[in-house]
């Protein structure tokens, strides 16, 4: 289904390029394509004959892919030599591609490259070494540690083109920056303010929110009634307002109390283990330059940072080496895997 006489497509075919540039070629080449076909009455409702199209780039982007990793010398030949790339088309036009690892006695799944050829493609792991492997007591890889740096650095290269792992407990074969996580944040007590009602029509009540997020208020009368849908809700500067232009008589005389669930944008079981576990290990864990920031100053004399993020109820790990993995920080300092390993499962307590 691929035109070898299209000069784009002879472009990408004889030219070697890495993976960031296979990708993005191939995908613009594709779009192309499927943008014709979809506008025209022959082809436009022939789902079949997309389907192959797409299978067709797929297959073209699989081949680029691994030409990639083969030229870029990062990884070792005998590795690469034993990798096959199988594309596929599955519902509608998406596509997917495994990756196996090819011995005398079986093919190993190792990960699934899906929508490759979209904007949201990403990153499967299947059978790739995880935290818990790592923090066991005798840690079996199932893996040789020459395989095991040698997929490290092929997901270093899928990674140059974009495609990343999209959940942080898939594998520790991925970057530590920009690893993010949800966890439970401890609500606080709620705010409130009153205000007596002296006349119908118009009234404001004001809270200062002390940096927390709202989870839900309500406007209450002497009888707990809710008046809330009365009226609207703001935020601005760290200041919560409910306002009403339409106050009833029968509220005059009554008195109307503002109480405001906020969740504390400051406290984190998960992130009360990480200082625990941290100081037990004699690392200093200190509050960062921005509220809700921590940083955990390394013996390396890097700075691992964690973000706060309440409204997401996640935390977000940053690190300033972009490509150092969680496998490789946690082979310098095993308390990270340790930390990771105690709250990312489902314990009540953090999740």
């Amino acid at each position: 289904m691929l035109n070898f006489h299209d000069q784009q497509i002879q472009q990408i075919t004889t030219t070697a390029l890495n993976a960031a540039d296979a990708r993005r070629q191939v995908t613009a080449a594709y779009a192309k394509r499927t943008d014709f076909l979809r506008n025209d009455p022959l082809w436009q409702g022939n789902l079949p004959a997309i389907q192959a199209t797409t299978l067709s780039y797929t297959a073209l982007l699989a081949d680029k892919l691994l030409e990639a990793l083969r030229l870029g010398g990062s990884i070792a030949a005998t590795f690469v030599e034993r990798l096959w790339f199988q594309p596929a088309v599955g519902d509608g036009d998406r596509s997917t591609i495994t990756i196996y690892l090819a011995s005398p006695d079986k093919n190993q799944e190792l990960l699934v490259i899906d929508g490759g050829l979209t904007e949201d493609g990403h990153l499967i792991a299947k059978n790739l070494p995880t935290l818990l492997q790592i923090t066991a007591k005798d840690p079996d890889l199932g893996y040789p540690d020459d395989e095991v740096r040698a997929m490290s650095q092929m997901i270093k290269v899928f990674y140059t083109a974009g495609l990343r792992f999209r959940t942080i407990d898939e594998t520790v074969l991925q970057p530590v920056d920009g690893l993010a996580f949800t966890t439970k944040f401890d609500n606080g007590q709620p705010l409130a303010t009153m205000a007596e009602i002296k006349s119908s029509g118009n009234v404001k009540l004001s809270l200062p929110l002390d940096h927390n997020n709202v989870v839900d208020y309500s406007v209450l009368d002497d009888s707990k009634h809710d008046w809330k849908d009365l009226g609207t809700s703001d935020v601005q500067d760290d200041t919560f307002t409910w306002a009403s232009t339409t106050i009833p008589d029968e509220l005059v005389g009554q008195r109307l109390r503002l109480r405001v669930q906020v969740q504390a944008s400051q406290s984190s079981p998960a992130l009360d283990e990480l200082f625990v576990i941290a100081s037990t290990n004699a690392i200093l864990m200190r509050q960062g330059s921005n509220r809700g920031q921590y940083a955990v100053d390394l013996p390396n004399h890097n700075v691992m940072t964690v973000t706060m993020d309440p409204a997401r109820n996640q935390l977000a790990l940053s690190y300033p080496e972009k490509t150092v993995q969680l496998i490789e920080l946690d082979n310098q300092y095993p308390f990270i895997g340790e930390w990771l390993k105690s709250v990312l499962p489902q314990r009540r307590a953090f999740n």
